[in-house]
């Protein structure tokens, strides 16, 4: 494509088109362009939207996980496919639909109880202590700021707390346990005997001619991949602010322009007592309260008493510090117009009930002096101008890359920019270098690429971070030669043909025990093994074999045979010669109790399940996956 506008894009009428491209551009910015209408719908959940920003940000966060989970393993291939995005919209719709179900059962999250999870997370901490800074320093980096947070935390509270109490619900009997219990200490008697494949090898011969009809017949799995190495220039926010020209003169400039971000704002500290409800008991409850605190009883000890946000009431209604903008506006303005450490207020209404409060402490705004703050200073200096450097050179790479396709060499001289070259990576990428990313592998066998030669389009590996690819070499896929893959062709048709031998022999081995001959006089004495009790975990005997002998149904007088080839090509003919049930008293408490959780866990997970589906049933749901 970039290849025919190249030849073809000239004259008046080139630049007319050009014209009618850059005025959108112009007028709603680059940004609207990469991100998407922030009003565009994935989906509506009675009435609720979900839009494309919320899918798209919960699609990273998935992306993100998985990568930290699978680490060198991870496949960015998995995201392109419909599959992976229809999956994190329906766990949106789930979500919604979660939401909504504790809405209409009265289930709220009280500002308390979201500050005292803000304030107790690690991420957000400084020498132990919550830090406001390192909190909006920390949500800045994955592009929220406290209020998107706060909301997004507040939702994952109510859906978890809902998700909570279904499965709480679930109840294990004792019955049930010891049912359980029985079947997973039970014991067989087990004896089995082995017809090893690697007995059968010496007697199996396989001709050159049978080999290289198997090559001839599977010339398609014995291939060299096709393979690419690029040449690239890499243009990225935290290369360039590793460069940026740093003097105390522009640090201190910047730091009085940007003052309030190095000031920690006032904070105060309270404890409160909450009364839901506002009918006459609550009325009464709270005029009992001040009167009994007029008469010098304690705050903290009434609060244990009568306070109904258990969140706080066993910690005697304290909320710790905390300052403007995170508490109910209500509650927030009734704290900070109080004048003195031990004030209480008259009674303050919220949504969740009526609170007495308690002024417990005043941390005054401090600001932090250059000094203290130099390290800061310097980070936020290099990242603000790297950032106006990456704009402003992003927009020359795309254009010095188009206006010199044949090689890199203007782009990196220009932009001062180190010419890299890839390891070799294949069509689906590579699990090193910059294939990693299935974007790269993608565009670097591309038409204009691959077969023309010419730059890349710029390549978005993140908001901060661009490539430009150029073919430094191509290797197409080649036949192996068959003198190569001939040995191990011939290992692989023996090992199959001993292991069908085996087979073979296995059968007719377990046809005669079946019909009554012992199988001792079947098997060589170093291939039978006598009966013994093994449990499911036995570690004795192969994980296949007891896998199998605690398959089969409970013998009766009659001993029971079966017979399987095992993975490693060795057929196995068991035998079970009897079953008996553990005696569940004799489980220690401890595997009871893992027991009961693993149960309980297990059937809150379907009963979670079965209220999502019994929502969704009665729910109106309209999805829109062209927006995904």
């Amino acid at each position: 494509m970039l290849h025919f506008i190249r030849e073809r894009a000239q004259g008046w009428v080139a630049w007319f088109i050009v014209g009618l491209i850059s005025i959108p551009f112009a007028l709603w910015g680059v940004n609207s362009y990469l991100t998407g209408p922030s009003d565009v719908l994935v989906a509506k959940v009675n009435g609720e939207a979900i839009q494309q920003v919320e899918y798209q940000k919960a699609l990273q966060q998935y992306r993100d996980r998985m990568r930290n989970m699978m680490g060198e393993n991870f496949d960015p291939a998995m995201f392109e496919g419909l599959a992976i995005k229809q999956s994190v919209l329906e766990g949106l719709v789930e979500q919604k639909l979660l939401i909504l179900a504790g809405h209409d059962l009265g289930q709220r999250v009280t500002d308390q109880t979201l500050f005292k999870i803000i304030k107790s997370t690690a991420a957000f901490q400084k020498d132990g202590q919550f830090d406001h800074d390192v909190y909006s320093m920390a949500l800045a980096r994955v592009g929220l700021n406290p209020a998107q947070y706060e909301a997004q935390l507040r939702t994952d509270v109510l859906t978890q707390e809902l998700a909570e109490n279904t499965q709480g619900s679930v109840i294990v009997s004792d019955h049930e346990l010891d049912t359980i219990l029985r079947l997973e200490n039970q014991t067989r008697e087990i004896a089995y005997g082995v017809v090893a494949a690697k007995d059968q090898m010496e007697q199996i011969t396989v001709t050159d001619d049978a080999v290289r009809a198997y090559y001839n017949d599977h010339l398609a799995d014995y291939m060299a991949p096709e393979q690419m190495v690029v040449d690239y220039v890499e243009l990225s926010v935290d290369n360039l602010s590793k460069n940026i020209p740093v003097d105390e003169q522009s640090l201190k400039a910047f730091y009085d322009k940007n003052k309030d971000q190095f000031i920690a704002p006032e904070q105060r500290q309270a404890s409160h007592i909450l009364i839901e409800g506002d009918d006459a008991k609550a009325k009464a409850t709270l005029a009992s309260l001040q009167q009994r605190l007029k008469q010098g009883e304690d705050f903290s000890a009434l609060a244990k008493e009568l306070s109904q946000d258990t969140g706080s009431a066993e910690e005697g209604g304290d909320l710790g510090l905390f300052q403007r903008g995170v508490m109910e506006p209500a509650f927030e303005e009734a704290v900070f117009s109080m004048k003195n450490v031990g004030d209480v207020s008259e009674p303050i209404k919220t949504e969740f009930g009526s609170h007495l409060i308690k002024l417990t402490a005043i941390q005054a705004a401090k600001g932090k002096s250059f000094a203290e703050a130099r390290d800061q200073i310097e980070a936020l200096y290099r990242q603000h101008k790297a950032e106006d450097l990456f704009f402003e050179q992003a927009e020359k790479l795309a254009n010095l890359s188009y206006e010199n396709p044949d090689n890199l060499d203007v782009v990196a001289e220009e932009l001062s920019l180190e010419i890299q070259t890839s390891p070799a990576f294949m069509r689906d990428g590579n699990t090193v270098g910059i294939a990693t990313n299935q974007k790269v592998a993608s565009v670097a066998f591309s038409e204009d690429v691959l077969a023309n030669n010419l730059n890349s389009a710029v390549i978005e590996l993140s908001k901060s971070d661009l490539l430009v690819l150029h073919k430094n070499k191509h290797t197409v896929a080649s036949q192996l030669p068959y003198e190569s893959v001939a040995p191990a062709i011939k290992e692989q048709l023996r090992y199959a043909a001993a292991r069908d031998k085996a087979h073979e022999m296995g059968e007719q081995i377990l046809a005669k025990v079946k019909s009554g001959t012992s199988a001792d006089s079947l098997f060589a004495s170093n291939e039978w093994h006598a009966s013994q009790s093994y449990t499911r975990m036995s570690k004795e005997l192969s994980s296949e074999v007891l896998e199998r002998a605690f398959a089969v149904a409970k013998p009766s007088s009659n001993a029971s045979f079966i017979g399987f080839t095992a993975s490693n090509g060795n057929y196995v003919v068991v035998n079970v010669i009897s079953a008996k049930d553990g005696v569940a008293a004799d489980a220690a408490q401890e595997e009871r109790d893992g027991l009961q959780s693993h149960l309980v866990r297990t059937y809150g997970t379907s009963e979670l399940q079965a209220l999502i589906d019994s929502l969704k049933e009665n729910a109106d749901i309209k999805l829109y996956k062209e927006n995904l």
